[in-house]
């Protein structure tokens, strides 16, 4: 069994996007961990085929009303970039941590 590869973006503290990554596998996990929330956050997980253009890769945004640690698996969904997007803060100034899994080739 393969390992996956981990990238773990610099952490949100403001509305946008983190930097995206390589991906080659149809199958990911978005790892979202939520440190000092006030009433919640909305997180939207993204890909893209040229890493200009992004596209939702859920039917909807996830948000989030307590501090811990989310996960969000992305499954049959191919595409060459993924990133995920801070789309709002409610109130209070969170710290919003992600790190991405993918499967690599045994």
């Amino acid at each position: 069994m393969a390992l996956p590869k981990i990238t773990a973006f610099t952490a949100l503290t403001a509305v946008g996007a983190t930097a995206f990554a390589s991906n080659s596998s149809e199958s990911f996990v978005f790892q979202v961990v939520v440190t000092t929330i006030g009433t919640n956050v909305v997180v939207r997980l993204q890909g893209s085929n040229d890493g200009t253009n992004f596209f939702n890769q859920q039917a909807s945004d996830n948000t989030i009303t307590a501090n811990g640690v989310y996960g969000y698996a992305i499954s049959g969904f191919p595409c060459l970039y993924v990133r995920a997007n801070l789309i709002s803060i409610s109130t209070g100034t969170p710290t919003v941590t992600i790190t991405l899994a993918q499967d690599t080739a045994p």
